[in-house]
């Protein structure tokens, strides 16, 4: 995920990963800080706030997608599913060829 992120912002896209959960607990600061420094990870990062539970995971009901954002027109693209047993791609994966595509590069 960190070269891949690096490649698309280096296009000039932009990449924000939310960390959902710990096993299905809400994330901490400390925990999202572990995430990045384990996995270096070279994009913006975040996770739910304190006070509000598993809020994403609890509204997207999986982990592993990817949202491809126009950020002109405020309107997502498209939602690619990635593979939640590790067997295949991640979403991100499957969608870094698409977002540099629309990037022009």
């Amino acid at each position: 995920m960190a070269a891949q992120g690096k490649t698309v912002v280096d296009a000039g896209g932009v990449v924000i990963q939310i960390l959902a959960t710990r096993t299905f607990a809400a994330a901490t600061k400390s925990d999202l800080d572990t995430w990045i420094n384990t996995y270096k990870v070279p994009i913006t990062a975040l996770h739910d706030p304190p006070g509000v539970g598993t809020r994403t995971l609890d509204t997207y009901k999986r982990r592993e997608y990817t949202f491809l954002f126009d950020c002109r027109t405020m309107k997502i693209l498209e939602r690619i599913d990635g593979s939640v047993t590790g067997s295949g791609d991640s979403s991100f994966k499957q969608a870094v060829p698409k977002i540099l595509a629309l990037l022009g590069k």
